[in-house]
């Protein structure tokens, strides 16, 4: 079985009660799209859970890379501006020992995805933070690692392949699903459940980022359970 939730954002109650939700085991896949971190106080305690799963893959969201590229300095103000909430992720990663430090660093560098490609019989799906690359290659963050800046617009949705370009991609035969972040349903469809919208192009574009980041006030963390053939057979929520 496959599993992908997105945007837990320090949330790690909600992050436990899913994985109780799912009750993973090792032959399944969990599909973290990026923002696992800031905003909420448990996001060392979650990327730890998430580091020491063999089928856990993490990707990097806008929230990782702010991470990163303040820690090799391309970018010394984003990380802390106020509703980025970078800070208390900040104190908490400089209390931990040197080792525990570089180990995060690295894993981040070293083990992320930035955006990948499912391909199963009868359907494609395509992961990422937030992202309409649609050229079937995937791509890593440590191929990245020496010029981050590079894939900051990936990351963010504001590059020419941003989410909203996926209505003007030419029809597919072959039905496909991007899933991705970033936006919190709320925006989109004032819910805090999935957001997804069917194109005449054979695409659909599925949010599964249900406004975790706000903690108690509101929202949800969702996770959608996806069969071995690609077929999404139901969505969860963490409350």
């Amino acid at each position: 079985m496959i599993y992908i939730m997105s945007d837990i954002h320090g949330q790690y109650p909600r992050y436990k009660a899913m994985l109780e939700k799912i009750d993973l085991k090792d032959e399944d896949k969990l599909y973290v799209l990026g923002d696992a971190i800031d905003r909420g106080p448990g996001s060392i305690e979650i990327l730890f859970d998430i580091m020491e799963r063999k089928n856990c893959e993490l990707f990097l969201g806008n929230h990782e890379h702010m991470m990163l590229t303040y820690l090799e300095g391309s970018d010394r103000q984003s990380w802390f501006f106020g509703v980025n909430g970078g800070k208390v992720t900040f104190e908490r990663l400089m209390a931990l020992d040197k080792e525990s430090r570089d180990r995060i660093i690295d894993y981040l560098l070293d083990q992320t995805t930035i955006k990948k490609d499912l391909l199963f019989p009868e359907r494609r799906i395509v992961l990422s933070h937030t992202s309409a690359l649609n050229d079937g290659i995937d791509m890593y963050t440590r191929d990245f690692k020496d010029h981050l800046m590079y894939v900051q617009d990936i990351v963010w949705d504001m590059s020419a392949n941003n989410i909203a370009s996926i209505k003007h991609f030419p029809k597919t035969e072959k039905k496909a699903f991007f899933i991705s972040g970033h936006v919190i349903t709320r925006r989109l469809h004032d819910s805090d459940e999935i957001y997804f919208e069917e194109y005449d192009n054979n695409y659909t574009w599925i949010d599964i980022d249900c406004g975790c980041a706000m903690g108690s006030e509101y929202g949800n963390l969702a996770c959608l359970k996806v069969s071995d053939e690609g077929e999404i057979l139901e969505v969860l929520y963490a409350h």
